[in-house]
């Protein structure tokens, strides 16, 4: 399973050269430093697909291995498992030894499980993370769009959380001509934005910032308002979703979900129900992919 490489500022990664790390993200390439301090710029399509293809390589030579390994033992071919719901296992902040992610597994059946409307999702697994991405096939091919609008899946060792992500960098050449541009201006429609809030209170999704630098903590809606809850328990009115995520993001790279959360306990007991859970609510955050989708045709 070949994962697709997603970069963000500030994480490390690994080609033929050596460990760099991803200091700025542009339209079409990236700056990156070398453990040396050695500075370039580089396109991003170009260093994916070194990576993915070091990494393929890499798994060729590990199935190779474990076939010979399987044959020396006098072991047979089985067949694949199919995907009966996440498992205690599954639930780190490592990928080692986790199959779930996979399109045999829970990316797959999700995607097949979303087939038939105007979008066609495929899924990628994200380097290195307990993390599986849901894009539009034709959109995730389109070099001009680093920072997508995706739905995901992330596992972590106490909960799942999933729905709708998308990432902004400070690069204003990228995010303000992207879907973080179009998301703000269709939230910026009084309607929009308060279907949303509705949404988020039937549902208890949470707004939050992965990066912690834009904002730390949790949005939250209730009773027609949102709140800004932090770890001290205090939580304090916002006059409005867009305006505080405009403000927020404004000088700083944002990592922005709008997710459920389950604990571990529950997810686990869904089994492969859980699949249906996933789609029931991308179905319902649908309107906003679709925001993202519609903004770039009226561009072209």
């Amino acid at each position: 399973m070949t994962e697709h490489v997603h970069f963000e500022v500030g994480e490390k990664y690994e080609n033929m050269k050596g460990v760099f790390e991803v200091i700025a993200i542009h339209r079409d390439s990236m700056d990156i430093r070398w453990e040396d301090g050695e500075e370039v710029s580089t396109p991003i399509a170009l260093q994916q697909r070194i990576i993915e293809r070091m990494r393929h390589e890499q798994e060729l030579e590990d199935a190779q291995k474990a076939a010979r390994t399987k044959k020396a033992k006098g072991g047979g071919a089985s067949a694949a498992k199919p995907f009966e719901g996440v498992v205690d296992g599954d639930f780190s902040d490592s990928v080692t030894r986790t199959t779930w992610r996979g399109r045999g597994q829970l990316g797959g059946s999700l995607a097949r499980q979303m087939k038939g409307g105007e979008f066609k999702f495929n899924s990628w697994a994200v380097m290195r993370k307990p993390e599986v991405h849901w894009l539009d096939m034709k959109r995730q091919k389109q070099s001009d769009l680093p920072l997508q609008a995706k739905f995901y899946a992330r596992l972590e060792p106490k909960q799942l959380c999933f729905g709708f992500h998308l990432p902004r960098s400070v690069d204003a050449a990228v995010s303000d001509k992207g879907d973080w541009q179009a998301l703000m201006t269709w939230l910026g429609k009084t309607e929009n934005e308060d279907w949303l809030r509705e949404l988020c209170t039937s549902l208890q999704l949470v707004v939050c910032d992965l990066t912690g630098k834009a904002f730390t903590g949790t949005i939250e809606a209730c009773e027609g308002a949102w709140s800004h809850h932090q770890g001290d328990g205090d939580a304090t009115a916002i006059d409005g979703l867009c305006h505080f995520l405009s403000s927020a993001a404004e000088n700083s790279p944002v990592d922005l979900r709008i997710e459920k959360r389950l604990e571990k306990s529950a997810a686990i007991g869904k089994e492969k129900a859980i699949v249906t859970e996933l789609a029931s609510l991308f179905e319902s955050l649908i309107p906003l992919y679709r925001a993202v989708a519609a903004s770039e045709s009226m561009s072209a």
